[in-house]
């Protein structure tokens, strides 16, 4: 099945609005903030990609966001209608994969890395994460996943939550680079 038609097929099945991460998609995919209302006439219209991706660059504050998961998109704007494959292709922009991820997650068809295997295969300046422990990593996911991301880490826990109804989820399969970068300071720090 195609990705399109799967992404349709899942968000038949629930309630609209359908969340995902900061984005409200409306029938007829329409997007905007979660928390803007649609029919708001006051919204600017985003009608290229090219100011799209300038807006998801970016957070609220005008700072640079590093981490497409990270919390702090700008909220005033909105974008569509559109088709199935264009809302793929804004999502792909604003949520990298996400839209895949769970497919595969609802398919049974993803499975995530714990995170041992993936600091086991670091080198160099990262190789240091292969010290942190079992009981290291959840205040660390704490900080800078549940904190600084709006992507649930499969690899640290891999139950899902309930979703409310139309929440899609954001998945996270294994630790990012952002996170073992930020991870790195804290196991080099001597015990």
């Amino acid at each position: 099945m195609k990705l399109t038609d799967w992404f349709e097929t899942r968000l038949a099945r629930t309630h609209s609005p359908w969340i995902l991460g900061e984005i409200r998609i409306s029938p007829g995919y329409l997007l905007t903030h979660r928390e803007d209302v649609p029919e708001d006439p006051r919204l600017e219209l985003v009608s290229s990609g090219e100011a799209f991706l300038d807006l998801v660059r970016f957070d609220s504050a005008g700072r640079f966001r590093p981490l497409r998961g990270a919390p702090g998109l700008r909220k005033g704007w909105r974008r569509g209608p559109f088709s199935a494959a264009a809302l793929i292709a804004d999502l792909q922009l604003l949520y990298p994969g996400a839209v895949a991820l769970l497919a595969a997650w609802e398919e049974e068809r993803l499975a995530p890395t714990p995170f041992a295997e993936t600091a086991g295969r670091q080198t160099g300046l990262y190789q240091v994460t292969r010290r942190l422990s079992s009981e290291d990593l959840p205040p660390l996911v704490e900080e800078i996943c549940a904190q600084g991301c709006l992507r649930r880490p499969l690899w640290h826990a891999s139950k899902l939550g309930s979703d409310r109804a139309g929440d899609l989820s954001l998945l996270c399969p294994e630790a990012c680079p952002f996170f073992l970068h930020k991870a790195r300071s804290r196991a080099k720090r001597p015990a």
